[in-house]
């Protein structure tokens, strides 16, 4: 008897582990690229929206050496992901400056934070499959 019971609870806590872990990783995806920053060093946070063929909003500026955290949700019905870099790596979907938060689930944020310390121009999109091509992406402005 006793050893049902021990075999039981165990068996209980093995499953309730392994539903957390599962439901724990589609809602938030981390950024990547080089030198990442944290969201406490960021001078503030930008919310974008990436729909079928568009980012909303189109255009942020920033200011030279800000530190922006862009907080971005998937309002498609298909996987999406962020890049933001200088306009031509964005374009090109390659190169040094790229942070991206890749994997994003329809319905699911991610977070990507990035220090405008060159001259630009900077941009951001959505190079998933034809996303950028429909017009998935948008222009940061340096002051």
């Amino acid at each position: 008897m006793f050893r049902f019971r021990h075999v039981a609870v165990l068996a209980a806590v093995t499953l309730t582990l392994a539903a957390c872990s599962a439901t724990a990783s589609p809602t938030k995806q981390e950024s990547e690229g080089p030198a990442p920053s944290t969201a406490a060093s960021a001078s503030r946070t930008v919310s974008l929206d990436i729909g079928a063929g568009k980012i909303t909003p189109a255009t942020v500026t920033v200011t030279k050496g800000e530190t922006i955290t862009f907080m971005v949700t998937n309002s498609n019905t298909e996987e999406v992901e962020l890049i933001v870099g200088l306009k031509t790596d964005v374009d090109s979907d390659s190169g040094d400056s790229l942070k991206e938060a890749e994997h994003i689930a329809p319905g699911a944020t991610a977070s990507v934070t990035y220090t405008f310390d060159g001259d630009g121009p900077y941009a951001y999109g959505d190079q998933v499959g034809d996303h950028y091509a429909k017009g998935a992406k948008g222009d940061i402005v340096l002051q």
